[in-house]
Parts: structure tokens; C-alpha cells; sequence
């Protein structure tokens, strides 16, 4: 027989740990991908929404995961937007849009994790 209790949960969702949180960052990251595609956005907007989407989902990650995701972002662009058949070059170009990639993931992360926060903070006054 299951018991009902007000007593807070003592333990804690798979949604707070890390690496669920990156699985699900990722899943996230290439279904964006996927319908920006499918909606043929031209490349330079194909390449800001992968940007845009990989810092925003990227909330609850920290700096280093959010730089991973980045650097994903910029694999799945890289691999499937700017070359074909998820060929992966190290050209000059390709590490200037890498570099990219992953600072403004970060920016865009940290603006958005400020925003996240501040609603929070709001929603409890």
C-alpha cells in the first residue's frame, strides 16, 4: 500500500544531474537543427539559430558542458550546413567558426542563465 505524505522528496529528480541535462541539451540542440532545416533557413541563419539554440538550452549546464555544447553545435553546422555528409574540416575557416561557436554559446548561456535567474527571484517575491 503506497502511503501519500506532505514531506518534501528527499531524493532528487534525474532532471538535476549533469549528464541528463546534457543528454537532453543535446536532443534539444538537434531537433532545433533538424526543423531549422526542414523550414530551409539560408546558412547564416541556419548558423545563429544553432548558436542561439545551443546557448539557451544550456541553462542548467555548467561553463564546461556549455562549451561542449558548443563545440557540438559547431560539429552538427560544420558537418551538415557548411560541408556535406557531417564532413569535419580543421581549415582555417572551420576553426575561426569553432572558436565562434563556443563564445558565443557561452555569452548567449550566460545572458540567458541571468535572465533565468531573475525571473525566479521575481516569481518568489
Amino acid at each position: 500500500m503506497t502511503t501519500m505524505t506532505d514531506s518534501p522528496r528527499t531524493t532528487s529528480r534525474m532532471t538535476t544531474e549533469p549528464g541528463v541535462r546534457f543528454g537532453i541539451a543535446n536532443g534539444l540542440l538537434v531537433a532545433t537543427l533538424i526543423t531549422a532545416s526542414v523550414a530551409r533557413l539560408e546558412v547564416p541563419a541556419m548558423e545563429l539559430v544553432a548558436v542561439a539554440a545551443a546557448g539557451l538550452v544550456a541553462v542548467g549546464l555548467s561553463h564546461a558542458m556549455t562549451a561542449g555544447l558548443g563545440v557540438i553545435a559547431w560539429a552538427w553546422f560544420t558537418g551538415f550546413v557548411e560541408n556535406d555528409f557531417g564532413q569535419l574540416t580543421l581549415a582555417p575557416d572551420d576553426l575561426r567558426r569553432l572558436v565562434v561557436f563556443v563564445v558565443a554559446t557561452l555569452a548567449v548561456a550566460v545572458v540567458a542563465r541571468h535572465i533565468h535567474h531573475s525571473i525566479k527571484e521575481n516569481a518568489r517575491v
